[in-house]
This record gives structure tokens, C-alpha cells and sequence, in this order.
């Protein structure tokens, strides 16, 4: 048996050289539409006013779709307009096909204004207490077709997969690059004491924060470098130096600690809202000096020249939210 040449192997395989296969829809909206007109009239005259078209027009796009479908979907019998079996059943399908082409429609529109969408949140645990509830809420109210997931991360977790566009927005602890981020204060919170019932200094409603020299404490991780900056140099300030027993990154693993009595720990005052049974918070209390520099901030950072609409439509809000609040 001989071989064919080459071209001829080439050609037998099945496309043509230069040519793209397109598969051709049975209908378009617009047969759709004009059917559904007169299935519901029973009366080409009165679907044409519906439409606002006339009469011939559409008494052809109806016949497109029947030749399409290779299917009768009308009967005309002197006058009288009735539906076929296959008529009725493609009546209820059409109007799905309708209503749904003009969800899809309004829908395109309201993401290319950035009023529908998901946004992917990163977070630190003390903005899960009031912040992110209040921006949310405050967000869904205004443009319900926005949706949100959420990743507690890390800080710097965070800032990595915001660089990767795998987080739409975070909420962090600065300082972050201006060159890659735009940011926005979101708040300002203070430290405060957290230790268990009934310690010695739970009946203060302030911490004096020389009080702390000594004492057993359940530290910050040093991947927590934002806290233990400003710790370091509140404990240097004030001639400090606790006795740290362990050292964690995690909010909610550091109350445990403490509620089992392990020690007691420095946090953010934002968690006295959500203070577990056996533990009890005080503010901390140091020279007036260091009140600002010793705040805690949280920002909402984004990336610069950020393309999605949903993304800076949430930006561009949250001033308006907090300004509510």
C-alpha cells in the first residue's frame, strides 16, 4: 500500500488550512423576543406594537427561528394565531433565555461600575472585631451585589499575595511600600492588659506600665515586628523588662495562655469588645509623650493603578463609611 503525499496527509486529517471552525447558534435574543411577543398576544399586529417594529419584520424574524429549529412553532389558520407543542415548550424556555441575557446585561454593567463583584480581604484578627463588620455591612448596604471572602493572615503574608493580585485589598499594620501600595488609615487603637481574673492588678482601670517590669508575660512573635517595635522602645522608655514566658503571633492563643494563667499579655485594647469569660482587660497607662507615637494603626492598603472597578469602588467608599461611624 503506498503513502500519500505529504499535502495530501495534511488535507486528510480534517480542517482546511486557513479556515476556523464556528459552530452556528440555532437562534439569536432577537428571534427569541419577537417569538415570545406574539406567543403571548396570539396577534403578529399586536406583537409588532409591542416591540415597536412592524409587522413584516417580525413576522420574519419568527420565521428564521422556525426554519432554524427545523420545527413548525406557530399555527395560522384565518387569522387565528395558536401555539404547537413545541411552541408551548419553547415559550417557557425563551422567556428563561430572555430574563436571563438581561440579568447578564445589567450585571455587565454594574461590575464595569464596580457595583458587582467579589473582593478578596486580607486581614489582621483585631480588624475582625468592629472594623470590618462596620466597613462591610456599611458596603453590602450600598451595593448588595458586591460579595467578600476573607484570609486572616499574616502581615507580611498579606502584602505578598496583594503584590500577586491573589488579595483584592488588606488591612495591615504600616508602614507598607508607596512605590507597589496606596493606603488609608483606617484607625487608631491603644495598648491595653490582658490578664487573668482576679490577678492583683485586674482591680486598677488603668495599667500603670511600670508595672509590668517582672512580670510573666506572654510575648509577641518576632514575626510580629510591628507591636514589638513599639513595645521595645515603650519598655526602654519606661525602665521595663518582663519576664517573657513564651512569645506568639496569635490573638486568640495569647488570651488562652492567659486564661490559663501562664501570664498576662499586651494587646490591642480592640479586643476588650470580644473579652473571653476568666480574663479580664485595662487600658495601659505610660508618659503622656508617648500616647501618639505608641498608637496602633490599621490601614487599608491596595495596589497602585489598580484595575479592577469593584476593588476602587471599595476604596473610594470607605472614607464615606468612616466618616459615618
Amino acid at each position: 500500500m503506498g503513502f500519500l503525499p505529504r499535502k495530501h496527509q495534511r488535507h486528510s486529517r480534517g480542517k482546511q488550512p486557513g479556515k476556523i471552525c464556528t459552530m452556528k447558534h440555532p437562534f439569536d435574543l432577537q428571534q427569541l423576543q419577537c417569538f415570545v411577543a406574539v406567543a403571548d398576544t396570539l396577534h403578529f399586529g399586536l406583537a409588532a406594537q409591542r416591540l415597536h417594529m412592524t409587522q413584516s419584520p417580525l413576522s420574519r424574524q419568527v420565521a428564521l427561528l422556525e426554519d432554524r429549529l427545523a420545527v413548525k412553532l406557530l399555527i395560522r389558520e384565518n387569522r387565528v394565531v395558536s401555539l404547537t407543542p413545541a411552541g408551548k415548550f419553547l415559550l417557557d424556555e425563551a422567556r428563561v433565555i430572555l430574563h436571563r441575557a438581561n440579568e447578564i446585561a445589567t450585571n455587565t454593567q454594574l461590575a464595569s461600575r464596580g457595583e458587582q463583584g467579589t473582593i478578596v480581604i486580607g486581614f489582621i484578627s483585631t480588624a475582625a472585631y468592629e472594623l470590618i463588620p462596620r466597613l462591610v455591612q456599611q458596603h453590602r448596604e450600598r451595593y448588595p451585589g458586591v460579595n467578600f471572602i476573607f484570609k486572616e493572615l499574616l502581615i507580611e503574608q498579606q502584602l505578598h499575595m496583594l503584590s500577586e493580585a491573589a488579595l483584592g485589598v488588606a488591612l495591615v499594620r504600616p508602614p507598607v511600600d508607596p512605590v507597589r501600595f496606596e493606603s488609608h488609615l483606617l484607625m487608631k487603637d491603644h495598648w491595653a492588659l490582658a490578664m487573668p481574673a482576679g490577678h492583683p492588678l485586674s482591680t486598677l482601670p488603668r495599667i500603670p506600665l511600670s508595672r509590668l517590669d517582672g512580670i510573666p508575660m506572654i510575648a509577641w512573635s518576632p514575626n510580629s515586628r510591628y507591636f514589638n517595635l513599639i513595645l521595645d522602645r515603650l519598655y526602654q522608655a519606661h525602665g521595663v523588662s518582663p519576664q517573657n514566658i513564651v512569645s506568639m503571633s496569635q490573638i486568640t492563643a495569647m488570651l488562652g495562655m492567659v486564661r490559663r494563667g501562664v501570664g498576662v499579655a499586651v494587646l490591642p485594647y480592640a479586643v476588650e469588645s470580644h473579652a473571653v469569660d476568666g480574663i479580664v482587660i485595662r487600658p495601659l497607662q505610660f508618659a503622656r509623650k508617648w500616647t501618639h507615637e505608641a498608637a496602633l494603626q490599621t490601614i487599608l492598603v491596595w495596589r497602585r493603578d489598580e484595575p479592577d472597578a469593584v476593588i476602587r469602588r471599595f476604596v473610594d467608599s470607605v472614607p464615606q463609611y468612616l466618616a459615618t461611624t
